[in-house]
């Protein structure tokens, strides 16, 4: 009689577990399919200043639907976390079978979103490809040169958003971008249809045709290295949690924000991101030097890595000691210095760096010192260019001293009698983990003042090692919606509100996207701390 109990007890509920999570992921999919059907890649291509708003037809109804999408992907998210959650007293089974069908889902919904158009998320894979292009095509240096130089007959170059600036990107992306280029070159040689004699796109199809290939190139690109980002948080993961392992895969893999920035948009951040995870994963495995050389080649893909170089400095100091820390550290330094001449060499050094970094600063966007900018010149009576310079260099000081601050207090360093009992190893990489996404969530608050949906990508790769976490459960979701919604609620707002109704109260627009970003979540905030203190019934 035992054996009909055990079955009716445990049995029916995995099964309708299996069954939910099926049906979440396969809505998820069928969502992804509905967003490439509306948004289809070929047609956008007609419009090299396409966006969500004139894809859309500047129809609120479209927007409205595009809205609900959203909506919908992060609540089948939330309930596909849910549904993945180990029982307590359930140990899970079958479980390279949940991570071969955890996968089969990023795939067939990374698949889908190929067909989709990248412009309404963002046209910096057209950026992309273009600097790419100029290094294949051109033997022309992107961190040199600004696209203007060039004569806008030059394939690609009227879907540009950046054409009078210099990348703002390291030589291990450039590097990155040249190879795509070149094997796209390749590949299309190959199928014939290289031929640089047809009208530039969008006057020619075999233009675009290939114009597809470059930017499924790029794609391509960012979803390979986001499958191997997935791997080491699996095996970061697995080493002291292996039951959370598909929990925490799902976690990256199925986040909308993953997909979207990954597959969609063809983002670099999945070049940096997975250099940064290996420097982690290194220092789990007690490589502190290799680990700041993952680092290392993690900032020149993109400088924001360095945002947690103080974090992995103090880290070493705190699990090896001053005296070993400091050999640790002379050595990446020395050893970090020449692999960055090395590596800016072929792209003119780093005489190239002032540029970029004057450049880059001189733009504020989706963020509160926009507001503060904003604030200083029409009410304070300062000028445009002091009041940017204190939004850049207040933002850049106070954000490092949070990088400094936290992750002192997170790793004991304190007067002896404030400080906590030893830990373990184990507990040990969970502060790591926690401090890490502090950092992340500091820097997003505080030191960005250029802010895109993307960065948050730099948040959820440390949150997901947390899966029992709250924020990734809840409040990170509601951040992620809130940041896509954003990006979409802004370009039909902006494309169908006339001039003279944005100019009534010009810092609306600001105060209306610093919103629509962080009002989901905070939110989330309080109706959890709500929840939390309401009393059982």
């Amino acid at each position: 009689m035992a054996l009909p109990i055990l079955w009716d007890k445990v049995e029916p509920v995995n099964t309708r577990k299996t069954f939910l999570t099926a049906s979440a992921s396969l809505a998820m999919l069928g969502l992804y399919i509905l967003l490439a059907w509306r948004y289809p890649l070929g047609p956008s291509l007609d419009n090299p200043r396409a966006s969500w708003a004139s894809m859309g037809k500047l129809s609120w109804s479209y927007a409205v639907q595009h809205l609900i999408i959203y909506l919908g992907l992060i609540l089948l998210y939330l309930a596909a976390m849910n549904l993945l959650r180990p029982s307590q007293n359930k140990p899970v089974t079958h479980q390279p079978r949940l991570v071969l069908f955890i996968t089969t889902i990023w795939l067939a919904c990374s698949i889908a979103l190929m067909f989709a158009s990248p412009a309404g998320e963002s046209h910096d894979i057209f950026d992309y490809l273009f600097r790419g292009r100029l290094i294949t095509e051109y033997q022309s240096n992107p961190l040199v040169d600004a696209p203007n130089a060039f004569s806008l007959s030059i394939p690609y170059a009227r879907y540009l958003a950046w054409r009078k600036n210099v990348d703002t990107y390291g030589p291990v992306w450039e590097a990155s971008s040249a190879m795509v280029s070149y094997t796209v070159r390749r590949a299309a040689s190959w199928l014939g249809w290289w031929d640089t004699s047809y009208p530039v796109c969008p006057k020619s199809p075999e233009s675009c045709r290939l114009l597809v290939t470059y930017i499924t190139g790029y794609r391509l690109l960012a979803v390979i290295l986001t499958g191997f980002s997935g791997w080491l948080i699996a095996i970061i993961v697995m080493r002291n949690q292996p039951a959370l392992v598909p929990l925490v895969l799902a976690a990256w893999l199925w986040s909308p924000l993953t997909l979207i920035t990954t597959a969609l948009g063809g983002h670099n951040d999945a070049v940096m991101l997975v250099l940064v995870l290996l420097c982690w994963w290194l220092l789990q495995r007690q490589h502190p030097f290799w680990a700041m050389m993952a680092l290392t080649l993690a900032a020149h893909v993109k400088l924001t890595a360095l945002i947690w170089l103080p974090t992995c400095a103090l880290w070493i100091i705190w699990r090896h000691g001053w005296k070993q820390a400091l050999k640790i550290g002379l050595a990446s330094l020395v050893s970090g210095l020449v692999l960055s001449w090395v590596l800016y060499a072929p792209f003119g050094g780093w005489q190239t760096l002032p540029r970029m970094l004057q450049e880059r600063s001189a733009f504020l966007a989706n963020s509160p010192w926009q507001i503060v900018k904003y604030l200083l010149v029409e009410l304070g009576g300062w000028s445009s260019g002091r009041a940017l310079q204190l939004s850049t260099r207040l933002s850049t000081w106070l954000f490092g001293i949070g990088a400094l601050l936290i992750p002192l207090v997170m790793f004991n360093f304190r007067p002896k009698r404030w400080r906590r009992p030893p830990v373990t190893s184990q507990e040990a990489e969970q502060i790591l983990w926690r401090t890490l996404a502090a950092i992340s969530i500091i820097y997003l608050l505080v030191g960005s003042f250029w802010f895109q949906h993307w960065y948050i990508l730099w948040l959820l790769v440390p949150a997901v090692l947390l899966p029992e976490s709250l924020s990734i459960r809840s409040i990170l979701p509601w951040l992620v919606f809130g940041a896509l919604a954003s990006n979409v609620f802004m370009s039909f707002f902006l494309a169908t509100t006339s001039e003279a109704a944005k100019a009534m109260l010009p810092i609306g627009n600001h105060l209306l996207s610093v919103g629509l970003i962080w009002g989901p979540a905070l939110f989330s905030i309080i109706f959890f701390r709500l929840v939390d203190r309401k009393p059982l019934s």
